[in-house]
């Protein structure tokens, strides 16, 4: 399966690497964290309960999710700098809990990667969604390296919060997402493990692109 999965915590720079991965490899770049930020976005749009199963299927069923280049859209709008704030953080967290809703964009995730040349980025992507990927990547930093990244980020965007509050709301996303019963956030047995804490986008990028080259030399698999 020619995809490359990038799994980790939220703050460990998966994005930032993930673009520039798939730029560099020429593959489709996959946000599938902005796809359960959207579906959050769509429910808190509708007032709806993040716990709420039966309204989150209804929900999903009459949903348009769909990509233009690195925008996401909810029923044709773009909704990309919508779902980047606290309040969709909390709600993806609650709503990537719901069976029905992982189960929906699991489906959709799926089908985008049998179009192959995928660097799909996410927290269940090498365990769950893409177990045959051909390269699994978990990316992770200290909770307050990430918490310090967040906070360069959000006074970036004009918002001024404290460090100890993102460093507690970091913490909890972090038992939420590890311990939840569906898809919990852990390590591929058979996964690269790369710690960011103390180095720079570039020197990620270009650990996990030695790692993918030393993989496909040792298997006999190359790169166009």
């Amino acid at each position: 399966m020619n995809i490359i999965t990038i799994d980790g915590p939220a703050g460990a720079g998966k994005s930032t690497v993930s673009k520039e991965l798939a730029r560099r490899l020429g593959y489709t770049y996959l946000d599938t964290g902005a796809m359960y930020r959207a579906v959050a976005w769509a429910a808190w749009q509708k007032g709806l309960d993040a716990g709420d199963e039966k309204a989150l299927s209804k929900l999903c069923n009459n949903l348009r999710l769909g990509f233009r280049g690195d925008h996401i859209l909810v029923n044709g709008k773009d909704v990309s700098s919508l779902i980047r704030t606290p309040e969709m953080d909390r709600l993806s967290s609650a709503v990537s809990r719901v069976a029905v809703v992982r189960e929906y964009l699991t489906r959709m995730q799926r089908d985008l990667g049998r179009q192959g040349q995928l660097v799909a980025e996410g927290r269940d992507m090498g365990t769950v969604v893409f177990p045959q990927a051909a390269h699994k990547i978990f990316l992770t930093a200290s909770a307050e390296e990430r918490a310090r990244r967040r906070k360069r980020q959000l006074e970036n965007q004009g918002e001024e919060v404290a460090y100890e509050e993102i460093l507690a709301q970091i913490k909890a996303r972090d038992k939420a997402d590890s311990t939840r019963s569906i898809a919990p956030l852990q390590a591929a047995p058979d996964c690269i493990v790369v710690d960011s804490s103390d180095l720079t986008a570039e020197e990620v990028l270009e650990k996990i692109l030695y790692e993918i080259r030393d993989r496909n030399v040792s298997s006999g698999m190359t790169h166009s």
